[in-house]
């Protein structure tokens, strides 16, 4: 019984997903969800239960990026209503159900789910490169990771999520790094060529993650495209005003910023792709000397090109 709630509340996310996001929709659908002939206890579990799973979801990038958070808010708050459940004890019993989530730092219990954790995502890597994001099975990725099925499902709820978290947590390392240099206060010229460094280096000690995140992409959906741009390409504003800062002083010539920056990182992408067709067999980061060149000088020797001839 309590597998197959917990089955049920998954499917209720997976609605709200597609379900258009305001407060009434959302009402509805929780409505449609619970037993209203539940005890009063019960029923309140039920619904703190389900503000949880919709938490987690969002913590997993199922939901769009552009869904918005505060038409919850008045959707559990009518649902109480309509179900003669004050809305303190709601808050109550949720902000209890929170805290029992936190555990002591150095909880035997808490190292041990983290390191179980990381062992599935690690598994996930290898399995997802190896066979591909849709031929790959749970079965695969638990027997891989050492752990019953059970302790699986209890991590991830099913393949997506697991593929959302996998890209999300190893990404944010070269979200951290990519952060630093864009903060500092280095010349345009010096903080492209730390960024394009920081690139290659990631990728080159994460390989099976680049395999999956741009030969996958066809397969694994618009969401995860939606993370991995969103991962990576979050500091474009910070790059574009010391862009146009340098372009006002004279240093980079007046291009449109946009086409620029994704033909550059067109440009780097097709560089690691000729890597992994000489199967990685050389550092990935020394490509940066022959990049910069191409980046910062072009690959014309003459000194002017006439764009507007034709042939």
């Amino acid at each position: 019984m309590k597998e197959n709630r917990r089955q049920r509340q998954q499917t209720l996310v997976k609605r709200l997903v597609q379900e258009a996001p305001d407060s009434e929709t959302i009402a509805v659908l929780l409505g449609d969800f619970l037993d209203s002939n539940q005890p009063g206890m019960e029923l309140l579990d039920d619904m703190v239960a389900c503000f949880l799973e919709i938490r987690d979801g969002f913590k997993q990038r199922m939901f769009p990026s552009n869904y918005p958070h505060t038409p919850f808010i008045p959707a559990f708050g009518k649902v109480a209503e309509d179900r003669d459940v004050a809305i303190e004890k709601f808050y109550s019993r949720l902000i209890e159900r929170m805290m029992e989530e936190i555990e002591p730092l150095d909880d035997p219990k808490r190292s041990a789910k983290l390191a179980t954790r990381e062992r599935v995502l690690e598994a996930a890597l290898g399995v997802f490169s190896e066979k591909g994001f849709h031929v790959a099975t749970m079965d695969e990725v638990a027997e891989r990771a050492g752990v019953g099925k059970g302790t699986l499902y209890r991590h991830f709820a099913n393949k997506d999520t697991l593929f959302n978290e996998l890209v999300r947590q190893r990404l944010e390392e070269l979200e951290r790094k990519t952060k630093a240099i864009l903060d500092g206060e280095d010349d345009v010229l010096t903080m492209i060529t730390k960024y394009v460094r920081v690139y290659f280096e990631f990728f080159d000690r994460n390989q099976q993650l680049y395999r999956l995140i741009v030969q996958e992409r066809l397969d694994v959906g618009a969401q995860v495209q939606d993370l991995y741009l969103k991962q990576v390409m979050r500091r474009i504003p910070v790059l574009r005003r010391k862009v146009y800062e340098a372009s006002r002083q004279g240093l980079l010539k007046p291009l449109d910023f946009q086409t620029v920056f994704y033909g550059v990182m067109g440009f780097i992408h097709g560089i690691i792709q000729k890597w992994l067709a000489h199967a990685c067999s050389y550092p990935l980061v020394e490509e940066l000397p022959s990049v910069l060149e191409v980046l910062f000088y072009g690959f014309v020797s003459c000194s002017k090109v006439d764009t507007n001839t034709k042939s």
